[in-house]
C-alpha cells in the first residue's frame, strides 16, 4: 500500500544540521502547524517500524492512508501508542502533548497567536515541561550547568509573540533531532 501521507525521512526531515534553518523563517502561525505535523509524521514513520504484523493493517491503523478515522490516526493517538510502545518517555508524551495543542490552536481558531489566551496557557505548560527535562537532563549529567542559562524566557511569554514562538521552535528543533535518533536506532536494529 502506498503511503498517501508525506513521510518524515524521505519528504520533510531536512537533516540533522539542518533543522533548525529549515523551520526559523516561517511565520509563527506556520510554525505551529507545521512543527506538530512534522512530529506527527516523525512518530507515523516510527511506529510502522515498530509495529509488527501485515503492512497494509499498519497503514491502515496508522491512517498512512490518509483516513484521519484510523484507529491511530491522529497525534494524539501516535503520542498515546509511542508511549505505550516504550518509544518515548511519559515526560517526552507530555511536551508533545503539549505541542500537538499549541498546533491545535492554530489550526482551528481564526485569530490567535502565540500571546492569545488560548495559547499561553499551554506555553506556560511546555515551559515548565520543558525546564522539567532540561533539569533532569542536569542531574542525569547529559547536560552541563554551564550550557544551561539561568536565563527565563517565561516572563516574555505573556507580552512577545516571539517568545513563544522561539520556545516552541527550541524544542520542536530538540525533538526532531531526538525522534531522528530514535529512527536511526530501531533502522540499525533491524
Amino acid at each position: 500500500m502506498a503511503w498517501k501521507i508525506e513521510q518524515w525521512m524521505r519528504d520533510v526531515f531536512p537533516g540533522a544540521d539542518s533543522i533548525y534553518e529549515e523551520y526559523r523563517r516561517l511565520p509563527r502561525r506556520e510554525l505551529a502547524i507545521t512543527a506538530g505535523a512534522v512530529l506527527d509524521l516523525a512518530l507515523v514513520e516510527i511506529l510502522t517500524m515498530k509495529l509488527t504484523g501485515p503492512e497494509q493493517e499498519i497503514h491502515s491503523f496508522l491512517g498512512i492512508n490518509g483516513d484521519g478515522r484510523a484507529p491511530c490516526g491522529s497525534f494524539g493517538a501516535r503520542i498515546q501508542l509511542a508511549l505505550l510502545l516504550s518509544v518515548i518517555t511519559e515526560r517526552d508524551a507530555a511536551i508533545l502533548r503539549v505541542i500537538k495543542n499549541i498546533r491545535n490552536q492554530h489550526a482551528h481558531q481564526v485569530n490567535t497567536d502565540f500571546d492569545s489566551t488560548s495559547v499561553l496557557p499551554l506555553l506556560i505548560k511546555l515551559h515548565e515541561k520543558f525546564q522539567e527535562l532540561t533539569d533532569s537532563w542536569l542531574a542525569s549529567g547529559s547536560l552541563s550547568s554551564a550550557s544551561r542559562s539561568e536565563f527565563s524566557i517565561k516572563p516574555f511569554l505573556a507580552t512577545e509573540a516571539e517568545a513563544g514562538a522561539g520556545l516552541l521552535l527550541v524544542i520542536f528543533c530538540i525533538y526532531q533531532a531526538y525522534l531522528h535518533r530514535i529512527y536511526e536506532q530501531l533502522l540499525a536494529a533491524k
